[in-house]
C-alpha cells in the first residue's frame, strides 16, 4: 500500500511537473500572438479534451511527456532553393514541412511561430526548462527551509562492540579469519547501549571528545564509567594501537589508540538559513551539472548491465519507471521516518525537475534547446545582414531582413534528419532504461 502510495505521489509531482513546462511554453507563445491549437499532458490516444478558443486542451493516455501544437513551427520552402540534403530525404523534409504548416489557415499569417523574432523565439522556448528550473528552485527552498538538511550526529552511546581488532585497510577475507575476541571493548565487557559518561574522571559530552581521549592512549589502562540499564558500571580497557581512518570519506589512515566501538547517531533535521541557501542551490546546480556529463558513461553502464549482466549501477542511468519505483521504496520501507519519507520524495522530485532542465537546454532538435539555437543563429545572420548593407541602405525593414529583399529565417525542417537521428538516440535510451528498470531496477534497501 505505502509502495503505490510513494509511486502515484510521484507520479503525479512529474506530471505537474510536464503541466507546468508546457505552461511555461504556452503562455508567452500567446503573449506574443502565436497560435496555440493544443494543448496536451502525455502521448497517445486523448482521454480527455476540452476547446477553449483556439486552443484544445487535454490529457493522454501515457503520461510520459507532454506537447503545445504552435501553428507555423517551419517557414514555407524558399522559391528556388535547393536543399542540400540528397533527393529521397529532401522530400522526407518537404512532406514534413507540409504537415508541419497544415493546420495554417487564412488569416493566420501572422500568428506564426517561425515569424517571431529571434528574441521572442527564445523567450518561448526557454518557457519549458525555466519552468522545470522553477519548480526545482520552489522544492529545494520548501527542503531547506521548511524541513531543514537531515544531520546523523554520533552520540557517546555505544551501537556496535567490535569482536576483533583489525587494520582499517583489512580485507574481506583478512576480516573472516577472526576466530577469537581480542577487542578492547569486548575484553572489558562493553557492550551495545552502553552510554560513555566519563574517561579517568573526565565527564565525556561528544563522541570526538571520546575519540580525542583514546587515540592519544594506546597501552595505557582507562576507568571508564557506562550507564547501562539506568545504573553507573566501571570498567577498565586499554586501547591497543591500529590502523585507522583518518577522515569521514576513507582516503586517508593514520596509526592510533583502538578499543573497538562504533556510536549510536543522533538523526535530526538542520533548518538552512536564507542566506546560505544559494550556497546550497549552487552546490547542487554543480552536481546536477557533473552528472549531466558523466551521462554517457552511465549508459556505457547501464548497457552492461542488460547486455552482459553486470551488477546495476544505483548511481548510473535511470528512466522515469526506476525514479517511480525508487519513490515506491522511499514509501514503503521501515528504516526512513515519515520525515525522512517526506523529504527523500520531494528531495527526488526536484533533482528529476533540475535534470530535466540541463536535458531540455542541450542545442539539439527536437529538444527546446535546438529550438534557442536555431533563433540564436537566426539572429546572429540578421545581425550580420545589418552590418552588410548598412553602408548600401538606409534601414533594414521591421522584420531583420535586407532593405531590398526578404526576411531572414532559420528553416528548422532542413534539419529534419538531424531530428530523426537525436529522436531515435532518445527511444533507444528510453527502451535501454525502461527494459533495465523492469527486469534489473534499482533496489535502494535491499531485496
Amino acid at each position: 500500500m505505502l509502495y503505490a502510495l510513494g509511486v502515484i505521489v510521484f507520479a503525479v509531482g512529474l506530471l505537474v511537473s510536464i503541466a507546468l513546462h508546457e505552461i511555461g511554453h504556452m503562455v508567452p507563445a500567446k503573449k506574443f500572438g502565436v497560435k496555440v491549437t493544443q494543448y496536451m499532458v502525455g502521448f497517445g490516444p486523448t482521454m480527455f479534451s476540452r476547446k477553449k478558443g483556439d486552443t484544445e486542451y487535454g490529457l493522454k493516455a501515457i503520461p510520459l511527456g507532454g506537447y503545445i501544437r504552435m501553428i507555423g513551427m517551419v517557414p514555407p520552402r524558399a522559391d528556388g532553393k535547393v536543399s542540400r540534403w540528397p533527393r529521397r530525404m529532401a522530400s522526407a523534409v518537404e512532406d514534413f514541412r507540409q504537415v508541419s504548416r497544415a493546420e495554417v489557415q487564412p488569416g493566420d499569417e501572422d500568428r506564426e511561430f517561425y515569424r517571431l523574432t529571434p528574441g521572442k523565439k527564445m523567450i518561448v522556448m526557454l518557457g519549458g526548462p525555466s519552468m522545470n528550473l522553477l519548480i526545482y528552485l520552489v522544492l529545494t527552498l520548501v527542503l531547506l527551509v521548511g524541513l531543514g538538511l537531515p544531520k546523523d550526529e554520533p552520540t557517546t552511546t555505544v551501537a556496535t562492540v567490535t569482536k576483533c581488532v583489525s587494520p582499517a585497510n583489512a580485507t574481506k577475507a583478512e576480516l573472516q579469519k577472526c576466530t577469537q575476541t581480542n577487542s578492547p571493548a569486548a575484553i572489558a565487557g562493553l557492550k551495545p547501549g552502553d552510554k560513555i559518561l566519563s574517561v579517568n574522571g573526565t565527564a565525556v559530552s561528544s563522541w570526538d571528545q571520546l575519540v580525542a581521549l583514546v587515540e592519544p592512549s594506546a597501552g595505557k589502562q582507562l576507568s571508564v564509567v557506562v550507564e547501562r540499564g539506568g545504573a553507573q558500571v566501571p570498567l577498565t580497557i586499554t586501547p591497543v594501537r591500529n590502523l585507522k581512518y583518518a577522515n569521514d570519506t576513507g582516503t586517508k589512515t593514520k596509526t592510533a589508540g583502538f578499543v573497538g566501538i562504533s556510536p549510536t547517531n543522533h538523526h535530526f533535521y538542520e533548518n538552512v538559513a536564507l542566506t546560505a541557501v544559494p550556497g546550497q542551490i549552487g552546490s547542487q546546480i554543480g552536481k546536477g551539472l557533473s552528472a549531466l556529463g558523466r551521462y554517457p558513461e552511465k549508459i556505457g553502464s547501464l548497457w552492461d548491465t542488460v547486455f552482459h549482466g553486470t551488477p546495476r549501477d544505483p548511481n548510473g542511468a535511470i528512466g522515469v519507471v526506476g525514479i517511480g519505483r525508487i519513490g515506491g521504496e522511499y514509501a514503503e520501507t521501515n528504516l526512513l521516518d515519515t520525515k525522512d519519507k517526506v523529504f527523500a520524495l520531494i528531495s527526488l522530485l526536484a533533482s528529476v525537475n533540475l535534470l530535466l532542465f540541463f536535458f531540455n537546454l542541450l542545442p539539439l532538435l527536437p529538444l527546446d534547446g535546438g529550438h534557442v539555437a536555431g533563433a540564436i543563429v537566426e539572429a546572429t545572420r540578421r545581425g550580420w545582414a545589418r552590418l552588410r548593407v548598412r553602408k548600401k541602405a538606409p534601414a533594414l525593414d521591421s522584420d531583420g531582413g535586407e532593405a531590398i529583399g526578404k526576411p531572414i529565417y532559420v528553416d528548422t525542417a532542413q534539419m529534419l534528419p538531424v531530428m530523426y537521428g537525436v529522436a531515435s538516440v532518445l527511444v533507444l535510451l528510453t527502451l535501454l532504461t525502461f527494459y533495465a528498470d523492469i527486469f534489473k531496477p534499482v533496489q535502494l534497501f535491499g531485496g
